[in-house]
């Protein structure tokens, strides 16, 4: 049999599409659905924001153009067998365009997809190898629903990071959960950038503040998947991922997905927003809270008292929090909870 060995990101989305994460893609596309999505938002007729793809380089589609029918392996272990196979090329340049926009080029994703995607296959799939087609990281839908009914959580509402939680998180936390009652965090993980997080701290911190609440209607799980900075598309997909997992609710980051300016402010919010019915999970699209230094609190509204001044604004981001772990400077309290930055040193980044 002939075998193709694929790569991380193409097992977490493999092991993804199996388990209807990404519902109502339950494959990976063909060429007309992957051009329909990035052209019209749509999969089948039902709004599909992003394409999940299966591509090659060109050794790879020099060894096996002639056949089509394969065996997938990860890491020499046997995963799913593949047939009805069909090759097709599209205009790289041209989708980048589309989800990146004008200056894709400038866009590390964008290369990546150019210079890695030779072609792309599209396939039928067969013969499911479940006890390798799983990971430590990965928890499925069914699973999460099974818990959802046995804590008779009526809403749920979700976030997404891919960071180790800092005040402001923790300010959204508990405001989704006082109002809708029930909080899934649930992290991005595993596939990182150098200076980023590991995996490990990642997991460990979130559960952390989610045990904070001590209600089982609060828990963290990770999401077994890998960033695309694709911004408003991105985020839209994280919202249909949320909707998968039972969540009534999610709340989408003023810049969610995104990568240094390439989607604008807010633009994110805005599309999920406006797309709600047809992603058919309410989005809560709040400001990003900040710190007062004057009165000392963290807020996403105006402070009240006239002493508070734009100067005393802190604006809480990881990237902040990272530059001192590399520095190795201390945390102030203000920015990060000290439970959590104890935990934290340069050996907690990749």
């Amino acid at each position: 049999m002939n075998k193709i060995n694929i790569s991380k990101n193409q097992f977490s989305d493999l092991i993804n599409i199996v388990n209807k994460v990404f519902f109502p893609l339950t494959n990976f596309v063909t060429k007309n659905e992957f051009l329909e999505i990035v052209d019209k938002n749509k999969y089948k007729n039902k709004f599909f924001p992003l394409p999940i793809y299966f591509g090659i380089d060109k050794k790879t589609f020099e060894k096996i153009k002639d056949k089509n029918n394969f065996d997938l392996y990860y890491k020499k272990k046997y995963l799913i067998n593949i047939f009805n196979t069909k090759f097709y090329n599209i205009n790289k340049n041209n989708i980048c365009k589309k989800i990146y926009g004008s200056n894709y080029l400038k866009h590390p994703y964008s290369r990546k997809f150019i210079t890695e995607n030779y072609r792309f296959l599209s396939f039928d799939f067969k013969n499911i190898n479940k006890k390798n087609l799983k990971h430590k990281y990965f928890y499925s839908p069914i699973l999460i629903k099974k818990r959802i009914k046995l804590n008779k959580i009526s809403k749920l509402s979700s976030f997404h990071t891919r960071n180790v939680p800092h005040k402001a998180h923790e300010w959204i936390h508990r405001f989704l959960f006082k109002k809708f009652g029930a909080l899934l965090i649930q992290p991005l993980i595993d596939q990182y950038k150098k200076g980023e997080y590991n995996a490990q701290i990642i997991i460990k911190t979130n559960k952390l503040v989610s045990k904070k609440f001590n209600s089982k209607k609060v828990f963290s799980i990770p999401l077994f998947s890998y960033p695309r900075y694709a911004g408003y598309r991105e985020a839209a997909l994280h919202a249909i991922i949320r909707r998968n997992y039972g969540c009534s609710h999610f709340w989408v980051g003023r810049d969610h997905a995104g990568f240094k300016d390439f989607f604008g402010y807010r633009e994110s919010q805005k599309f999920c927003h406006k797309n709600q019915k047809k992603l058919n999970i309410k989005i809560i699209a709040g400001k990003e809270p900040t710190y007062c230094l004057n009165c000392k609190t963290i807020k996403n509204t105006k402070c009240v008292s006239k002493k508070c001044l734009k100067k005393h604004k802190v604006k809480i981001n990881g990237s902040k929090i990272r530059q001192l772990l590399m520095e190795n400077k201390k945390i102030p309290h203000y920015l990060m909870d000290f439970k959590i930055s104890r935990l934290l040193s340069k050996k907690s980044l990749i």
